[in-house]
């Protein structure tokens, strides 16, 4: 019993004489940013590249992580809270006046940059698809062959836009972009384009200079081309362009600025290119 007591009474003297550390906090403002209406509710997506923030106008504004405003997308009047999804670019918004959840795509249109970059089909088809690949993909590989099939039945309404998107983990995919535009220069673009995609799972400096000599390119005006710091600029850029439309992966498909989501199919494609036609004759 004596032990029990003593033991209390050190555990009251310890307890007593220990005091917390008390740190100090220092909050700093990383970003202010300016809305157009009272805002009742915010969240992340989960790449942390955007901010969608519900309005008292009903609307969801999307933000960059920066604080761009991107766009706006009108939800149901009483509309008091939101919580992203999932599903990418997807919404969840409670409406406790009417009782619901409304589930909403947000389908952000994005401005590319075409100067510079390879493409074919004419400059004012209906259907402009940008396609953001890489060579040492083999999805992007299976969808190169599917979309020469689709531009070859759709070749007055459609435009394809070359994108470069080198993922770091295919070691000689940023190589195979050079290259490919090296070719560019001499006309080449899209047989090299072709040839690096039938060898996308064994490319190396050996099989572009194979591909460079099979199509009777300039060897110093490709290797010049190659080492100029302006390719490497454009390439630079392109993935800019994706990081900011929200790319993740290869291959990724925006038909008209908007980011594809239906059946990479021939059919799946034609729908929306005939559709699209439709609308603008």
């Amino acid at each position: 019993m004596r032990k029990s007591i003593g033991f209390v009474t050190v555990m009251l003297l310890v307890m007593t004489a220990w005091q917390p550390c008390l740190a100090e906090v220092d909050l700093d403002l990383l970003n202010s940013i300016p809305l157009e209406a009272e805002p009742l509710d915010v969240a992340e997506s989960e790449d942390g590249r955007r901010i969608y923030v519900l309005t008292g106008d009903a609307h969801v504004r999307i933000y960059s992580n920066s604080g761009a405003l991107q766009g706006a997308v009108a939800v149901p009047e009483g509309s008091r809270r939101i919580t992203t999804s999932r599903q990418e670019d997807v919404l969840l918004v409670t409406n406790p006046a009417k009782r619901t959840l409304e589930v909403v795509r947000i389908n952000l249109q994005y401005d590319f940059s075409v100067e510079g970059s390879p493409s074919k089909g004419p400059a004012d088809a209906p259907v402009t698809l940008t396609l953001f690949t890489d060579f040492e993909c083999s999805y992007c590989a299976q969808l190169a062959s599917l979309l020469d099939q689709v531009h070859q039945q759709y070749p007055d309404n459609l435009r394809i836009v070359f994108k470069h998107f080198p993922l770091r983990m295919h070691r000689f995919a940023a190589q195979a972009s050079l290259a490919a535009m090296a070719a560019h220069d001499q006309g080449q673009f899209w047989p090299f384009h072709d040839r690096l995609f039938q060898n996308y799972n064994n490319l190396n400096a050996q099989k572009v200079e194979e591909i460079r000599q099979e199509l009777g390119l300039d060897a110093e005006q490709f290797q010049a081309r190659m080492n100029d710091p302006a390719l490497k600029d454009l390439i630079r850029r392109d993935l800019e362009e994706g990081n900011a439309a929200g790319v993740r992966g290869t291959p990724t498909v925006f038909i008209n600025r908007k980011k594809f989501r239906g059946p990479r199919s021939l059919e799946g494609f034609g729908e929306v290119i005939e559709s699209i036609s439709k609308e603008a004759e």
